[in-house]
């Protein structure tokens, strides 16, 4: 915990007497999150966080969708275990709808698990830099299925999609990369608060209901890292599970059972189980809520991989297109080849090394989805190979490609610990003996480079479709003169 600047002892006043000053009060994170949960307010929608709602919202739907076409073994098997799970459903039942697969029929903590858990499978859901993780994949599908079995308006639903994110962002700031050295996945531990605040926010739930709510989820929040060993669906259900608990809690606290107190701030709490991290600043955690939004920095994606390669796949791609443009060839397969390359050098921050960078066999030669999205090694060869075009879902059907798997075996990969974040640095060294150097500190998306407007509604239509794209994007363009009701029809 950073130390606290207002505890100080022995200190000399100007008569020369010596003043003891006692060590200020704790401050009550868990209670001052739930406080402004419970009193946000569409006053605290500013123009800008507006236009980033209507933008996260689309990007959200769009690689939800896209999920059905793009991951459709996962998918058909996660529905089919949830809907026999929930099983004949009551007369009376209220339902919530899952994107792509037509009328309302799940319950909403169900509509939600599925919701979430699509939007995570294309590994193409919006990301937070400062906590490594994705907000908007649990704090959207909980809005929405609790916006549409209450009929809420879009503007409450613009208010609780911008709060979920916002405790989400925040508890993921505070846990840091360092929380990922401990085993778990920020996504899935921090998402679960913000998806309650969601929820929180639609219910016009009281302040102590609220932190109920966050105390029950202390006991709920998990996500384990250990996907990675095998290219696990692990990954993609833990914005589902985070979201369907995130009604559970909610509705225990709602009837009264007593989650535990100071669940963020505890000494058992939230931060300091999840995270080794020393720099956790509860102040920052807690200060300008309302009116500073720290998810409105949240970078929506140009490429369906982890974050991290995405500087390595902007760089590579410029280089593909270099060689074409030198050898008027054009942009396309052959203007790159395996034997054109003598050696690849990558360099990333020690960080990004564990989750990308490792040499181990299912990262140098990935033979499933997951491994690929998250190998440093197969994104640069297939960039190098292939090109680096935004929205592109084609690098996954060429898992078994030979030109891919012998230029993985030319790569190295540096740690530099002068690096930050997403940061990458290519050396590629040509076969004539020619080196090429190639550096990006902010991947495209980021504040520093925006991805957005054009940009957004092109990746939008590339994995919804021109056809049914349009009405989608005018719908959301002017969500405040529509219904949820609406929207959700649309998205059936």
């Amino acid at each position: 915990m950073a130390s606290n600047p207002n505890t100080t002892n022995g200190q000399a006043n100007a008569n020369g007497h010596t003043l003891t000053r006692q060590p200020a009060a704790p401050i009550p994170a868990t209670h001052l999150l739930a406080s402004f949960v419970s009193s946000a307010s569409p006053s605290h929608l500013t123009p800008p966080i507006r236009a980033k709602v209507k933008e996260a919202l689309l990007d959200y739907i769009a690689v939800t969708l896209a999920a059905h076409t793009h991951a459709p073994a996962s998918t058909t098997a996660i529905y089919a275990a949830i809907s026999a799970l929930q099983g004949p459903l009551p007369t009376t039942a209220r339902t919530a709808t899952v994107l792509g697969k037509g009328p309302p029929h799940f319950l909403p903590h169900y509509a939600a698990l599925l919701n979430a858990a699509l939007g995570h499978s294309l590994d193409f859901d919006d990301t937070y830099a400062p906590g490594t993780l994705h907000a908007g994949v649990t704090a959207i599908p909980a809005s929405l299925a609790q916006a549409e079995v209450l009929s809420s308006t879009t503007e409450q639903l613009t208010l609780a999609i911008s709060v979920g994110y916002e405790v989400t962002c925040r508890l993921g700031r505070e846990l840091g990369y360092e929380a990922y050295t401990r085993g778990f996945h920020n996504t899935a531990t921090a998402g679960l608060f913000g998806a309650i605040a969601s929820l929180a926010v639609l219910k016009h739930l009281s302040t102590p209901t609220v932190e109920m709510a966050f105390g029950l989820a202390g006991s709920k929040a998990a996500g384990s890292m250990q996907y990675l060993d095998n290219g696990a669906w692990n990954k993609r259900l833990h914005p589902g599970f985070a979201a369907h608990d995130a009604f559970m809690c909610v509705a225990l606290a709602e009837a009264g059972v007593v989650g535990a107190s100071r669940a963020i701030e505890g000494k058992a709490g939230f931060l300091q189980a999840y995270s080794p991290s020393t720099q956790v600043d509860l102040q920052r955690l807690v200060g300008g809520l309302g009116r500073e939004w720290a998810w409105i920095a949240s970078a929506v994606k140009p490429w369906a991989a982890c974050r991290m390669t995405h500087g390595f796949i902007e760089v590579c791609g410029l280089m593909h297109d270099g060689r074409g443009s030198g050898k008027g060839e054009g942009k396309g397969v052959g203007v790159v080849e395996p034997e054109d390359v003598r050696e690849i050098v990558l360099t990333m921050s020690p960080q990004n090394y564990l989750l990308i960078g490792d040499p181990t066999p299912n990262k140098r030669h990935p033979t499933n989805t997951i491994d690929a999205q998250f190998s440093a090694y197969f994104q640069v060869a297939h960039a190098l190979l292939y090109g680096g075009k935004t929205g592109d879902m084609s690098p996954y059907s060429r898992l078994e490609d030979p030109a891919l798997h012998a230029l993985t075996e030319k790569i190295e990969v540096r740690t530099d610990a002068g690096m930050e974040q997403f940061a990458a640095r290519v050396r590629v060294v040509w076969s004539n003996g020619e080196v090429e150097l190639g550096e990006q500190e902010f991947p495209l998306g980021e504040v520093e480079r925006p991805f957005a407007g054009v940009q957004v509604e092109e990746k939008f239509v590339g994995l919804v479709g021109r056809e049914r794209a349009g009405e989608i994007l005018r719908v959301v363009g002017g969500l405040e003169e529509h219904s949820v009701g609406e929207l959700m029809v649309l998205l059936r």
